[in-house]
């Protein structure tokens, strides 16, 4: 146990997402991504640490043991039967019909006709440490492409401001400086924009095609699990259950062994196998699918309020005002923030750097910023209403 504590507590430190100074750095990806890119390929990476540690389910070094005569060499047919993949008849599944102990031995498991009887091979149990690894890698992919596509804008224009500043001076230099960044660079966002709402799109993509691709690798029966019979289940003996659970992850499976008996004939060894790993491969994957199934929820409504920040422009004043509302009333009343100014100078590309920006600050470091940029939008449109009132008249007299 100590050892096992030891081994997960270990992995934070070594893992560079989890580092302190990650997990404080301005960032516009939201909370649901970092769901994806650090809870769920966490607690994969732990998944792929307890089906591969044999010893802390079955006690032995080995995720399956073989029952079989005294004929057979014990280590040539346990190596046999874990290569060459095991299987359980279909028509032997504890029912209302088929009792453990009256018609069958184990769910599955029972008499059977190899040239008319159809058999499922459960060999996924050789793979699933594999499996589980790629997807652990495949939730972090989108994180990659999404830093690709934003080019790491809001984190090097922001500097330190993502920190409150105990400095006073400090701050308002590093606020106005983000703020003529901001207004100079005003309409040249929204291929940036762009770039990083397709970037978020395949979040959406991954989770959805994992789903797919556990169903597929466990045979396309892992979806016949529904939330009321998998979870009331999940807790029974085995002798009791007559719900999938035991059809995709059986703890008892046969195999058979071929082999030149003394008069040169072929023998056929009918052994029995016990899968103590399917005790944990039950528990990840059905934890797993509902963990998808949430995961795949939470970022549809994350994508879609991204897809209604830049499609709408009613919600740019909503946002902003509720991000100075958590300010302190005091600090409110002395400063001087058009809203309305803001919002309306804004481009869908300006307006998605802004929200990204605001979302990383403090709500004092928020509406300072948002003080000197009214400040310098002004400025701006003050110095266009005087280029336009200066402008040299034309001559619209001609001669012939």
């Amino acid at each position: 146990m100590a050892t096992m504590v030891g081994l997960f507590s270990a992995i934070g430190d070594n893992m560079p997402i989890f580092r302190h100074e990650k997990m404080i750095e301005a960032t516009p990806e939201s909370w649901v991504n970092r769901l994806h890119y650090r809870i769920t390929c966490m607690l994969l990476l732990v998944a792929v640490l307890l089906v591969t540690c044999t010893e802390w389910i079955s006690g032995t070094d080995s995720i399956i043991e073989c029952m079989h005569g005294e004929s057979l060499p014990p280590d040539v047919v346990k190596m046999y039967c874990y290569i060459q993949g095991t299987f359980v008849i279909p028509r032997h599944y504890v029912g209302k019909e088929t009792q453990i102990g009256n018609h069958v031995s184990q769910t599955g498991v029972g008499p059977y006709n190899p040239d008319k009887d159809d058999v499922s091979v459960k060999a996924y149990y050789q793979w699933v440490p594999f499996v589980l690894f790629l997807q652990a890698m495949m939730f972090y992919l989108p994180h990659i492409i999404y830093e690709m596509a934003e080019g790491k804008k809001v984190r090097r224009i922001m500097g330190s401001l993502h920190l409150f500043v105990l400095n006073r001076e400090a701050r308002k230099s590093a606020e106005c400086d983000l703020s003529d960044y901001y207004v100079e660079t005003m309409g040249i966002h929204d291929g940036w924009s762009l770039r990083v709402l397709l970037a978020h799109c395949v979040y959406l993509i991954n989770v959805v095609g994992q789903m797919f691709f556990t169903d597929a690798f466990l045979g396309y029966e892992f979806s016949k699990y529904g939330l009321a019979s998998a979870m009331s289940h999940l807790d029974l003996e085995p002798s009791d259950r007559i719900d999938p659970m035991s059809e995709v992850f059986p703890r008892v499976t046969k195999c058979t062994f071929h082999k030149y008996g003394p008069s040169g004939g072929i023998q056929r060894h009918d052994i029995q196998c016990i899968l103590p790993i399917n005790i944990i491969n039950e528990k990840i994957y059905v934890f797993l699918w509902f963990w998808l199934c949430i995961l795949s929820v939470l970022t549809i409504l994350d994508l879609t309020h991204h897809f209604i920040l830049v499609s709408f422009r009613g919600v740019r004043w909503v946002i902003l005002n509720r991000k100075l509302n958590t300010a302190p009333k005091f600090k409110l009343v002395q400063m001087d923030i058009d809203l309305a100014l803001i919002t309306r100078s804004m481009s869908y590309g300006d307006w998605k750097l802004c929200y990204h920006i605001i979302r990383n600050m403090d709500s004092v470091t928020a509406a300072e910023w948002l003080q000197c940029l009214t400040s310098k939008l002004r400025e701006e449109k003050e110095k266009k209403v005087h280029d336009m009132e200066t402008l040299p008249l034309k001559s619209t007299i001609s001669f012939e």
